[in-house]
């Protein structure tokens, strides 16, 4: 959306490149992958075709096709975490207010595509914003558009970053912009925004055209109610250990992979439609009323047929061949079944190096779907709920609370008065189980309560994963309350 009064196909830059050649090689792979997730990589499987074929066998194989892509349905299949909305619990409180705002906000529906992008990229951001109001906006934040640096004490959360934003530039132009934060120094943070140059440093100072004044020391804005900045960024990781704030190269197996699958399925699609039935030929004779077309790339000569029509054959002119005209046909020159069946367990290898065990994967007819295909079973989307779980839940309380001091500061809450700004808890749902399943756990967690081997808090715990100890309690006080009542005497007249 541009605003009124501009023109109306301004021309778009291009990103400025980072002049660190490290920083450059990491944005770059990121956008390779991202390209790969968002189903804009045709240029990609072009390079790689070009790569294996060259022009001359390539311009053979015609237009291409982007069906296979493993690296982007495997990444789908595994990011299963939100499926259901997420419950935001509290120790303190029965029914935490920010839960309901930030399911408004949209954050849940949000992060089903973030743990794609998370799982894709290896790392991904949220950005939170709030209004006076106190409601709740994210965005996504992809890494191949951030700068950020980490202490070597705690490496997987930044005390400096810089996002690259492209805005409408004072002079009316388009132009990339820095959105600058540094915590590094708790005494004297620093929001700022700035005018990004080519290479990707940061330029003139713009914060008093875009935030009205530069947000330095004690005038910077996103605090806790501690007093103590933080940056409003959350970083999530795809794996939970780590000694960097960014991985852009893990996993790079499965995106070398996919390219060169989609290079086979080309071939599959070349075969099908080219070499999949006998080629016949011909010797001393030649098909009657040829006609010249002229192409783009030259002129050919073709003759139309079809199964109903009726093939004419002449000899060539006299002088052109001597000797008895010869008609015969080779075999079709490949079977595509077989070639697609081969191709089928090359995915399916793929996906169990990328981590998706064979067992978990759907079974049609008998045989594992594969290809374009991969497709989990329930239990085996429980178990990468169950993996991503605990990778995940900390960068989501850690959003949570951020959330919280965020519209607390935004409105003008004192002391936490609006929301709790910690101790927040996110319990994920797992995907419904089968009545004999659920008539299972229940009945183990019964017969383990009733001899004595768990308490009433762990049997709760048994049947609803992911609730702390005090939250069972109280589950089970409410439980108990209209027992209670129930049991209690009832009042006379006396």
């Amino acid at each position: 959306m541009f605003q009124p009064g501009y023109p109306d196909n301004p021309s778009i830059p291009e990103p400025p490149t980072p002049g660190n050649h490290v920083e450059a090689s990491r944005w770059d792979e990121t956008r390779r992958r991202r390209r790969m997730l968002e189903g804009t990589w045709r240029d990609d499987l072009e390079q790689r075709l070009q790569e294996h074929l060259g022009s001359v066998r390539r311009d053979a194989w015609g237009p291409l096709s982007l069906a296979l892509n493993p690296f982007r349905n495997i990444c789908r299949e595994l990011s299963v975490l939100y499926d259901n909305p997420p419950t935001v619990l509290h120790d303190q409180v029965a029914d935490p207010g920010i839960a309901r705002q930030l399911e408004i906000g949209g954050l849940w529906q949000m992060m089903q595509r973030v743990q794609v992008y998370t799982l894709g990229l290896n790392e991904c951001f949220v950005r939170p914003h709030v209004d006076e109001r106190g409601r709740f906006s994210f965005r996504i934040v992809t890494p191949d558009f951030v700068r950020a640096y980490a202490t070597m004490d705690d490496p997987r959360n930044p005390v400096a970053l810089i996002e690259y934003r492209m805005r409408r530039l004072p002079s009316g132009e388009l132009g990339w912009t820095v959105d600058r934060y540094d915590v590094s120094d708790v005494d004297a943070p620093v929001y700022s925004v700035h005018l990004a140059t080519d290479e990707g440093t940061v330029g003139d100072d713009l914060s008093d055209h875009y935030l009205g004044g530069a947000f330095v020391g004690e005038a910077y804005p996103f605090r806790r109610g501690g007093g103590r900045p933080f940056i409003p960024y959350q970083l999530y990781h795809a794996s939970g250990g780590g000694q960097h704030l960014f991985s852009p190269y893990e996993g790079q197996e499965l995106v070398e992979a996919s390219l060169d699958l989609a290079v086979l399925h080309q071939m599959v699609v070349h075969v099908f439609r080219d070499a999949s039935w006998p080629q016949r030929w011909i010797v001393n004779c030649e098909p009657a009323g040829i006609s010249i077309v002229e192409t783009t790339g030259g002129a050919r000569a073709e003759v139309i047929t079809d199964p109903a029509s009726v093939l004419q054959l002449q000899s060539p002119p006299d002088g052109d061949a001597v000797g008895q005209p010869m008609i015969g046909q080779f075999s079709a020159g490949g079977d595509p079944g077989k070639m697609e069946e081969t191709l089928s367990n090359m995915v399916a290898r793929v996906a169990s190096d990328a981590g998706v065990p064979p067992s978990d994967v759907q079974r049609l007819g008998g045989t594992a779907r594969s290809g374009a295909a991969i497709s989990l079973t329930n239990e085996g989307k429980r178990q990468a709920q169950r993996r991503f779980a605990s990778v995940f839940r900390a960068a989501d309380e850690r959003l949570v609370g951020m959330c919280a001091a965020m519209a607390n500061r935004a409105t003008g809450a004192q002391d936490g008065a609006r929301y709790i700004e910690g101790g927040y808890r996110v319990l994920y749902h797992e995907l419904p189980l089968s009545p004999d399943e659920r008539r299972a756990r229940r009945e183990d967690a019964i017969e383990m309560l009733t001899a004595g081997l768990i308490s009433p808090v762990q049997a709760y715990q048994e049947l609803h994963p992911g609730v702390t100890p005090a939250q069972a309690k109280r589950a089970i006080a409410e439980i108990k309350a209209p027992t209670v009542a129930a049991d209690a005497p009832e009042a006379t007249d006396d």
